[in-house]
């Protein structure tokens, strides 16, 4: 890296030097601007004297130009005698420029900046060298390539879809890191190293060509990182095609975006830090450099940062701060005391050098001048403690016992509100200060920040922010963690990029139970309000390259990468923005509910592979909380507060079954308030969607639903209280690999009525007579004579919609195969007296005898059975088409968000993107959809049908039926219109809002 004196470097002027007159000069927009980057005017006078010892020829400097015209001025720089190197569109141009010619490029109009070029990254800080006092040592696990597994492989379900055979075989995977192929990379470990045509390296710092070779591959350094990364690919994929990239400065990085779109890479995964070159917003250089790979079809992962635990700082500088004064860290902080302190200390490794991300206030990115600062660095000129060891880490030093070793003071005439960055601090190998942070060698090196105000605030405070990179360390009371997260790449905006944080120590066997967020994962938000990061990855697992534990985001980000190689190996979403939405959904939530800026969407965790429906006959009832009729473990017993939740096993009832999501009818009973009851994945959210909904509070209410499994646990949220009864219709299974006959879902083109007490479709028990079921009465539907249902023998169990209407009173209904003798103690639907109808959604095994099926009521109802599709048996093609993935329950659909309520009689095509989640158009062999459907806010009786799309007339059937003012929910299967935009369509009878919530999908 370049040592740059860069107070002296700044007393340098670019004047003085004349045009070379082979080249027209264009006439400046604004003649009175200069080149003011420390860096590029050192290189300029460096270039002085070069021309003074070579006669006959011209000083050439290296520039970054930023521009949001770049090809105008990649021109206008060629006119001028420069040799453009590089270049990101709308962002900056790279080139070697005549440094008599530096002062009329920053004079273009559409010029902002001209700089040293910027490295495009680091690799993070290596925390291991420090210890604070206290604190524990680290226990290591297994890890390695091949047969041998680590724990991110097993925590992610990642080893049971490599179980099932996909091995990512197909995806072309690209990494951006820096490698030693001498002795890091093994075929053992990462396969073979990647040939000349699977690698790019382009280096143009001014250290050009460092990192290359001459035919331009890479040129293997000490620096084992990317070789680390690689083996965690090849751990979580192992049959993916590797390339890799080395580069140094941003339109490098741009370079070798474009080879990488060029050999088919379709997943990036980069796990460095980067210095500040924009607002934190999402914007700048390097962002921009994001935005063009997504656009050519790459999903881009990177680490989120290890900035969370003493990297990063953020202070509020007041508007009464003189002219001349000095930062307050301490800012009225209670846990540094009530002082003001204008020394911010650092520990670092004696002997060595850190670097600034920068200083930064980007409050002031639009105006020009911004708010001027001058950042000091300082270091005992004592070589005892000075000040004596405090474990506050804020005593401060008497001016007298310190000396300057470097400052950074670029004046804010034309440059952005950035100061110091990639600034290199290097420590006297004799400054050895802290006891309370010490290194393998002893006790740290000890410098001192402070940052001098050279003009005025301006009218409203400054949001200062500080970051530091390398082996260093902010002190501990004053660092932050909110707002960490906002660095380039990571705080990129593009639904393209997965910016990934880091759970650490990693969820370890036998149960994987997830462990917190690590202190140092960098948190959000940015600095324009957004959650980072995307998701968090395991991370602090053992790594045979560095021969012990690789912790930090940098593990996390190729988990993740080698997780969705797995997922665009099986074709289940789209490379680029498709791929990235349906990985965040594939998350445990893990914090406060929902998305949050520690973890993200939630912990990775895939689902176990695709999924086949094994149908139970004897539908078991696993859980009754009633204490009067009490089924399940014995601390499960009711009633139950408002806002409880419960966890429920449902794998050991049904005798240790591997499952990847069970399917349920779900009953509410004893409920104390209207609200409503949701089941959901163990560890998920409880609020954030629901199963059912409760308006008349005490009375039961049903709904079916399919609920993803974790560890063989779900979750029951009663926000209405009360007490549930589970009973269980068959669950999804990943113990065959596809294609498969058996389990299978296949929608029809348009659901059918099969029966319908009241119009003539009748059984033939009825005799061809209209009339009520009565009261213990059970009747077999007839199947339907014109039908799109193939021969039995294609036909395990029917997935159909049940609806009771003008019941005589309070009573329930089952359905069951035909035939079958057992005593059965579940319902499919609870109903109320009255002509108000109720709907529930029921997968029903068919009876043997007859391939048929029946209902049962306990009292005298109208009872109508809408089928919209079957599960396929062991006689039917085979096949992976209808095979189930089971998400996280995802909201796709509220009226009352976007849209409007619906109009009586309206039908809309309801387009599955999900609004700002986009799960569902993630996913691009989308077949159909197991969905909850709720409607509310309706004046009227009425019902609502949903049915593949495009927009057509609705069919005969329904899905829910709903009274007025009533808050109805009902679970449904509903087939998907392929094309452009995956679709449905639903129909309001009358006007009311509709909220659909998906919880899987099955495969088309």
């Amino acid at each position: 890296m370049k040592k740059l004196a860069v107070g002296v470097a700044l007393l340098l002027t670019s004047g003085g030097l004349s045009m070379p007159t082979t080249h027209a000069t264009p006439t400046p927009s604004v003649p009175t601007r200069h080149v003011t980057d420390p860096e590029l005017l050192a290189e300029i006078h460096q270039s002085r004297l070069h021309r003074a010892s070579a006669v006959g020829t011209v000083p050439m400097v290296n520039a970054e130009v930023l521009t949001a015209d770049s090809k105008a001025v990649a021109a206008q720089v060629r006119a001028l005698g420069g040799d453009v190197t590089g270049e990101v569109p709308g962002a900056l141009v790279q080139a070697m420029v005549p440094a008599a010619a530096a002062d009329a490029i920053a004079n273009l109009r559409t010029v902002t900046d001209v700089r040293s070029p910027r490295r495009a990254g680091h690799v993070p800080g290596d925390r291991a060298v420090f210890q604070r006092a206290g604190a524990p040592l680290r226990t290591q696990v297994a890890t390695g390539f091949g047969g041998t597994k680590g724990s991110e492989v097993e925590s992610t379900d990642a080893y049971e879809w490599q179980l099932g055979g996909n091995l990512g075989a197909g995806v072309k995977v690209g990494i951006v890191d820096y490698f030693n192929f001498t002795t890091a990379w093994t075929v053992g470990r990462q396969g073979a190293i990647p040939n000349a045509s699977h690698q790019f390296c382009a280096d143009h710092t001014n250290q050009q060509g460092s990192l290359c070779n001459r035919d331009g591959t890479i040129a293997s350094s000490a620096e084992i990182h990317g070789d680390a990364v690689a083996e965690i690919v090849r751990d979580m994929a192992p049959s993916v095609d590797l390339y890799i990239a080395s580069v140094g400065t941003v339109a490098d990085l741009e370079a070798a975006v474009n080879y990488f779109a060029g050999q088919g890479v379709t997943i990036m995964t980069r796990s460095l830090g980067a210095a500040f070159d924009g607002p934190g917003d999402g914007t700048g250089p390097l962002d921009t450099v994001v935005d063009h790979a997504v656009t050519q079809g790459i999903t881009w992962f990177n680490s989120a940062g290890n900035d969370g635990d003493g990297t990063y700082l953020r202070r509020v500088v007041p508007t009464s701060l003189t002219t001349g004064g000095f930062v307050d860290f301490n800012d009225g902080r209670p846990a540094a005391g009530p002082n003001p302190d204008a020394w911010l200390q650092v520990v670092s490794v004696p002997g060595e050098c850190y670097f600034f991300d920068g200083v930064r206030w980007a409050n002031d990115w639009s105006l020009s001048p911004a708010t001027d600062y001058r950042v000091e660095v300082y270091e005992p000129s004592n070589p005892t403690p000075v000040p004596p060891p405090d474990l506050a880490d804020h005593d401060n030093p008497l001016l007298a016992d310190v000396a300057l070793i470097n400052f950074f003071d670029q004046p804010q005439s034309s440059a952005k509100p950035l100061e110091a960055v990639d600034g290199q601090v290097c420590t006297s190998a004799n400054n050895r200060h802290s006891s309370t942070v010490s290194t393998a060698t002893g006790p740290a090196a000890v410098t001192y920040i402070r940052v001098r105000l050279n003009t005025t605030v301006g009218a409203t405070p400054d949001r200062l922010e500080i970051g530091i990179s390398g082996a260093a360390l902010l002190e501990n009371l004053y660092a932050d963690k909110p707002g960490s997260a906002a660095h380039p790449v990571s705080d990129s905006a593009n639904p393209g990029l997965v910016a990934v944080g880091a759970v650490d120590p990693p969820p370890t066997a036998p149960s994987y139970a997830p462990n917190g967020i690590a202190s140092y994962s960098s948190q959000g938000p940015t600095n324009d309000g957004r959650i980072k990061p995307d998701l968090s990855a395991p991370s602090g697992f053992a790594s045979e390259t560095y021969g012990g534990t690789f912790s930090g985001t940098s593990s996390a980000s190729p988990t993740a990468a080698g997780a969705a190689a797995l997922v665009l190996s099986a074709g289940l979403a789209a490379p680029g923005a498709p791929l990235a939405t349906l990985m965040k959904s594939f998350t445990t939530d893990l914090g406060p509910a929902g998305a949050d800026n520690m973890y993200g969407a939630g912990l990775l965790k895939l689902p176990l592979r695709p999924s086949r429906f094994v149908p139970i006959e004897t539908v078991p009832r696993i859980l009754d909380t009633r204490p009067a009729s009490h089924v399940g473990p014995v601390g499960l017993v009711g009633p139950y507060p408002r806002n409880a939740v419960i966890n429920v096993d449902v794998r050991t009832p049904l005798g240790g079954m591997p499952m990847t999501a069970v399917a349920l009818n779900v009953t509410s009973v004893n409920s104390v308030a209207p609200g409503f009851l949701n089941v959901f994945p163990y560890l998920g959210s409880p609020f954030s969607t629901s199963t059912l909904n409760i308006t008349y509070p005490g009375l039961p209410r049903p709904n079916f639903a399919i609920v993803p499994v974790n560890s063989g646990i779900i979750s029951v949220a009663l926000q209405a209280g009360g007490d549930v009864i589970l009973d269980v219709e068959g669950y999804f299974t990943n113990d065959t690999a596809p294609p498969i006959a058996a389990g299978r879902f296949v929608p029809l083109p348009t659901p059918e009525r099969w029966l319908d007490t009241r119009s003539g479709l009748l059984p033939a028990s009825f005799g061809g007579v209209s009339r009520r079921v009565n009261a213990g009465e059970s009747i077999d539907v007839p199947i339907r004579g014109a039908t799109a249902i193939p021969s039995q023998t294609n036909v395990d169990a029917l997935v159909v919609n049940v609806t009771t209407v003008n019941a005589d009173q309070l009573g329930f209904a089952r359905a069951f195969p035909s035939g079958n003798t057992s005593v059965l103690t579940f319902s499919t639907i609870n109903f109320r007296a009255g002509t108000q109808a109720t709907a529930n959604t029921a997968i029903v095994k068919l009876g043997v005898a007859n391939g048929q099926f029946s209902l049962f009521s306990n009292v005298t109802v109208d009872m109508v059975v809408d089928v919209v599709g079957y599960i396929t048996a062991a006689g039917a093609p085979a096949s992976s088409t209808g095979m189930f993935m089971p998400v996280v329950p995802t909201r796709v659909y509220d009226t009352r968000i976007a849209g409007g309520a619906f109009a009586g009689a309206e039908s809309r095509t309801v387009g599955l993107d999900g609004g700002s989640t986009g799960v569902v158009a993630a996913i691009v062999r989308l077949g159909s959809i197991s969905s909850n459907l709720t409607v509310t806010g309706n004046p009227g009786f009425g019902f609502l049908s949903a049915y593949p799309g495009p927009l057509q007339n609705p069919p005969s059937t329904s899905n829910l039926n709903f009274a007025p003012n009533e808050t109805v929910a009902n679970a449904a299967i509903v087939g998907v219109n392929p094309g452009a935009t995956d679709s449905l369509t639903a129909y309001m009878h009358t006007s009311g809002h509709v909220i659909i919530d998906v919880n899987g999908y099955f495969l088309r």
